[in-house]
C-alpha cells in the first residue's frame, strides 16, 4: 500500500504526466494510456496518484465515456482503471495537511511547489467552472475551498454547543506565471459554513430552553426566512464557481489588512446568481435535503474575511484565521492587475449528499439519536410489504444532469442532485425508500426471531 505521509522526493510533474496518458486516449489507444497511467502512478504517494487520475479524467472525458459505452478495452485487468477515473471527478479527499505542527500528518512533506499546485489545480479542473480554469492559464489567482462538513453548534477548544465554530475547512491560493512557474497558499485554518451564535433559535429566552441551541453564545440573528415559519434562517454558500471582487475587510485591525471578497456585480446578475446558496431552514444545524426552501439565490453578504482565534465569525461567509489571513490575502493579490477572482468551493468526502459523517458537536457518534432529535418510525413487528413504487425522475433533472456532466461541470451535476432532493419529488422518493428500508429490517428481525424461536 502506497504511504501517504512518504517524505521523499520525486521529480514527477504531475501536468506533463497527465498530459500524456491524455494524448494516448485522443490518438484511440486506450489500453496503452491507461498502461501508461499506471506506470506514472507507481511509487507515488496518494494525493499525486489522486491529482493525475483527475487530470486525465479531465483532459479525457470523452474518450472515457465512449470506451466505457462501447466496451472497447482489449485488456480485462484495466477495467477498474477506467472506472476508477470515472469516479475521480467526484467530491475529492481533503489532503492532510498542517502548517505549524511538525508531528502532525501531512502529506505534502518533500513535494515541490509545481507538485503542491498541481494536487489542488487538479481540483479545480475537476470541479471548477471554465472561468475557473481559464483563469489559472491566465496568471490570476484562483481560490479553492474545500468543505468539511460541520454542525453549525460546533466551536473551538470546547464541546459545548456553543456555537463559535471550527476552523476545519481549507482555502487555497493557485497561481501560474506566465513562464510556468507554479505558486500555491494553503489557509488550513479556514470555515466555509456559519455559526449557530448568529442564528435565531439561540436567541436567549425559554424557546431555546431543551433544544440543541441552549448553550449557543448567541450575538444576533442574521439570515433569511425561506420556509415561512417566521424564524430566520442561516445560509451557506453552495458548491460551484463564485467570481469574487474587491471588498473592505469588516475588521482591518484584526486581519492586518483592509482587503477582503464579496460576490461580483457580474455574478449577482441572474442567472448566475441563482441557486448559489444553502440554509438550513430546518434548524438542525446541518445543510441537508431535508431543508425546505433550503436553495436561494445568492447576495453580497457572503464574503471572504478574516475570523477571530476563538471563533470564526461568520454568519455565513468564508473565514480565515488571523494569523494566517494576511498571508492569504497577499497571495490572492500577488497579480496587481487582477480584479476578479475565480473562487471554486467544493464539498469533500463524507460531504454534502456523499456519505456525511455525522458525529455531533457534544463527541456523540455518528448516528446515535439524541433527545431532541424524533426517532424513526419502525413497521410494524413481522410486517412484510412490497418495496414501494419508485418516484418519477422529472424529465428536467435528467436534461440539467446530463447537460452538466457533458459539459464537465461537476459541480452544477452536484447542484443538480441537490436540488431534486431538496425538491418535494425528492423527498416523496426518499421517505418511500426509508419506508421500505424500516418495514425490511423490521420484518428480517421477527424471522431471525422466528427461527430462533424453532430451534
Amino acid at each position: 500500500m502506497t504511504n501517504p505521509y512518504r517524505t521523499d522526493v520525486t521529480d514527477i510533474d504531475i501536468r506533463v504526466a497527465a498530459d500524456r496518458v491524455i494524448a494516448q486516449m485522443r490518438q484511440g489507444q486506450p489500453d496503452r494510456a491507461l498502461q501508461l497511467l499506471e506506470i506514472e502512478r507507481a511509487g507515488e504517494r496518494r494525493v499525486v496518484q489522486e491529482a493525475l487520475d483527475r487530470y486525465v479524467s479531465v483532459g479525457a472525458r470523452e474518450q472515457i465515456d465512449e470506451i466505457h459505452q462501447s466496451d472497447r478495452l482489449r485488456s480485462p485487468e484495466l477495467v477498474p482503471v477506467l472506472e476508477r477515473l470515472r469516479r475521480a471527478g467526484q467530491p475529492p479527499r481533503v489532503p492532510d495537511y498542517n502548517g505549524r505542527e511538525i508531528d502532525q500528518p501531512n502529506e505534502l512533506v518533500g513535494l515541490t511547489n509545481a507538485q503542491k499546485f498541481d494536487v489542488y489545480a487538479s481540483i479545480v479542473e475537476a470541479r471548477g467552472s471554465q472561468a475557473a480554469k481559464d483563469a489559472l492559464q491566465n496568471e490570476e489567482s484562483v481560490l479553492l475551498g474545500l468543505r468539511r462538513e460541520t454542525s453549525t453548534l460546533a466551536s473551538m477548544g470546547d464541546r459545548d454547543s456553543r456555537g463559535t465554530g471550527v476552523y476545519d475547512d481549507h482555502i487555497v491560493v493557485l497561481r501560474k506565471q506566465a513562464n510556468g512557474e507554479r505558486h500555491v497558499f494553503i489557509a488550513d485554518r479556514a470555515s466555509t459554513e456559519p455559526t449557530a451564535q448568529y442564528d435565531e433559535r439561540a436567541e436567549p429566552g425559554p424557546r431555546r430552553e431543551h433544544t440543541p441551541y441552549a448553550n449557543v453564545a448567541w450575538r444576533r440573528s442574521e439570515g433569511e426566512d425561506v420556509n415561512r415559519d417566521g424564524i430566520s434562517d442561516m445560509g451557506r454558500l453552495a458548491d460551484g464557481t463564485i467570481e469574487m471582487a474587491h471588498a473592505d475587510h469588516p475588521n482591518p485591525r484584526l486581519a492586518m489588512t483592509t482587503g477582503a471578497f464579496r460576490p461580483s456585480v457580474e455574478q449577482m446578475r441572474p442567472p448566475r446568481d441563482a441557486h448559489r446558496v444553502q440554509r438550513d431552514s430546518n434548524g438542525d444545524g446541518w445543510f441537508t435535503q431535508n431543508d425546505i426552501n433550503g436553495v436561494q439565490d445568492l447576495n453580497t453578504s457572503f464574503k471572504i474575511h478574516s475570523g477571530s482565534r476563538a471563533n470564526t465569525d461568520s454568519a455565513g461567509c468564508q473565514t480565515i484565521h488571523p494569523e494566517d489571513y494576511l498571508a492569504f490575502n497577499n497571495a490572492a493579490r500577488a497579480n496587481p492587475q487582477q480584479t476578479r477572482w475565480q473562487y471554486v468551493l467544493t464539498s469533500t468526502e463524507g460531504g454534502l449528499l456523499h456519505g456525511v459523517n455525522r458525529g455531533d458537536e457534544r463527541g456523540n457518534e455518528p448516528r446515535e439519536r439524541q433527545p431532541h432529535q424524533r426517532p424513526e418510525a419502525p413497521a410494524e413487528h413481522g410486517q412484510r410489504q412490497r418495496p414501494p413504487q419508485a418516484g418519477y425522475l422529472s424529465d428536467q433533472a435528467v436534461v440539467d444532469y446530463l447537460a452538466a456532466i457533458r459539459s464537465g461541470d461537476a459541480a452544477s451535476a452536484d447542484r443538480v442532485v441537490t436540488e431534486f432532493a431538496r425538491s418535494a419529488e425528492g423527498r416523496h422518493m426518499e421517505a418511500q425508500g426509508n419506508q421500505w428500508l424500516a418495514q425490511h429490517q423490521a420484518a428480517e428481525q421477527a424471522l431471525a426471531q422466528d427461527r430462533q424461536t424453532a430451534r
